[in-house]
């Protein structure tokens, strides 16, 4: 029976590009798919497409294309990615260049477009669509701010449809995380995925969906970042190895990794990847497929060794989402810290200060943002606050001041306006040495739906 490996070797951009080696290295896998994207990730890439119209991609593309790429090539592994991120046609062109300086032609590298909705943003805002605010229900006709990107999410189509034309490499845009993996297996199996689909369609396209949302985060479903296996953990972080889904026709799959490498494949790992970002495990909404995961089955079947199966699918959905990035002015941060005896008083004393210097100011901000490092720094309230016995006993105290502002200049006049707190404040203060600069770009966003038809998918192959 026909089994195809899909190894999930990059959970965000910028993740180690060492699971992926050793993925091709050993041979484990016929594909390996890269994850890059978010909406963060699309507001970092844009910041870099405003300096460099030729950029929007996640630049580790470019270290792939020396290290990893050639490797998999000869080893005939295929690499599915949604690197191409804004700019998906350069992402290509770069790739090809760094494999000819190495002597590496004849690649079919194939880039995926049609996610970038930005020229047709007017033409919406104008209509009588609803477009509302899937987080405030605030219709984008109100939106003031300036649109930075536009890209919806997404499916399968474009991804089979360019390893259908023969794709070696495919940089895509903003294909939905686990739609890499759905795309490769309907190409494989020759699933369909549009039209009037019987529920048995349906059903695998949902465990194709399954298999790519666990494999998605890279690691995260072998032993990384997981909760489940903290307590008693057994195994390396330092040479994790990445999951590696063996996929049937059915769309059932064992998960594994490399042999002899770090982290843990185990039923705890998997469940909890499965629940990562899942707003209703009965109903969760992808661009091909609507999939309910309460009856699934998760079974130890051996050591690094887990068995999924039993998705049950809903016809996809007739709106797809649309994440509109605006460009909502800056952020200034600075890091203080403060140190024993009674760090926690002097942190407070210093915010209280700080406070009152601001009030004095003729500047206009938006909001300010106070966390203490070490009490409420990651959780704010969510957490319980550590007993007064505890805290007045703390070595050190950080605080984390963070100012939202329009203009540029304004937060680093309000930054450097408390820095004389330094020596006219409390005692034993230690401070980041970044006051002089002028805030980050805030990129916000307007996460709406719009109905499928508008969005037209293209591939173009090098």
């Amino acid at each position: 029976m026909k089994t195809i490996r899909i190894a999930g070797v990059q959970g965000f951009y910028g993740d180690s590009p060492m699971g992926a080696i050793m993925v091709a290295m050993a041979e484990a896998a016929d594909y390996l798919m890269h994850d890059a994207l978010s909406e963060l990730t699309l507001s970092i890439l844009q910041k870099d497409k405003l300096k460099d119209p030729e950029m929007g991609y996640a630049r580790d593309i470019e270290l792939f294309a020396q290290k990893l790429y050639p490797l998999a090539l000869s080893k005939g592994i295929k690499v599915v990615s949604n690197s191409g991120g804004l700019n998906p046609h350069s992402a290509a062109r770069k790739v090809q260049a760094i494999l000819k300086a190495q002597g590496i032609e004849g690649v079919k590298i194939a880039a995926i477009d049609g996610d970038d909705m930005m020229d047709k943003l007017e033409s919406l805002k104008a209509s009588e669509l609803p477009l509302l605010n899937l987080d405030t229900a605030q219709p984008y006709k109100e939106a003031t701010f300036e649109p930075t990107h536009a890209n919806v999410y997404i499916g399968a189509k474009s991804i089979k449809e360019a390893l259908e034309q023969g794709a070696q490499i495919i940089l895509a845009g903003r294909v939905a995380d686990p739609c890499l993996a759905l795309g490769i297996l309907a190409y494989e199996f020759g699933w369909n995925l549009e039209g009037d689909l019987s529920q048995e369609e349906l059903d695998k396209l949902a465990n194709g969906i399954m298999v790519g949302h666990i494999i998605e985060c890279g690691g995260q479903a072998s032993g990384g970042n997981a909760y489940s296996e903290w307590e008693g953990r057994d195994y390396a972080f330092s040479t994790l190895g990445y999951p590696i889904a063996h996929v049937a026709a059915d769309g059932a799959a064992t998960i594994t990794k490399v042999e002899g490498s770090g982290g843990k494949v185990s039923r705890n790992t998997i469940r909890e990847q499965l629940v990562y970002e899942i707003h209703n495990p009965a109903a969760y909404i992808t661009p091909d497929v609507i999939v309910d995961l309460t009856e699934i089955k998760v079974e130890e079947i051996g050591p690094d060794q887990v068995r999924v199966s039993g998705a049950k699918g809903y016809p996809r959905p007739e709106q797809l989402k649309l994440c509109i990035g605006q460009m909502e002015g800056f952020i200034s941060e600075q890091l203080f810290f403060f140190s024993y005896p009674f760090a926690y008083d002097k942190a407070l004393a210093f915010v209280e200060a700080a406070k009152e210097i601001w009030d004095m100011l003729p500047f206009k901000y938006d909001e300010i943002r106070i966390n203490y490092l070490g009490i409420n720094g990651i959780h704010e309230g969510a957490a319980p606050m550590p007993s007064p016995e505890f805290i007045a006993q703390m070595n050190e105290v950080g605080v984390r001041i963070a100012i939202r502002h329009k203009k540029p200049e304004i937060g680093k006049m309000m930054i450097q306006a408390v820095i004389s707190l330094g020596l006219n404040g409390p005692p034993g203060i230690a401070a980041s040495m970044n006051w002089g600069k002028s805030g980050s770009i805030r990129l916000g966003l307007f996460p709406t739906l719009i109905p499928r038809d508008l969005v037209k998918e293209r591939v173009v192959v090098y």
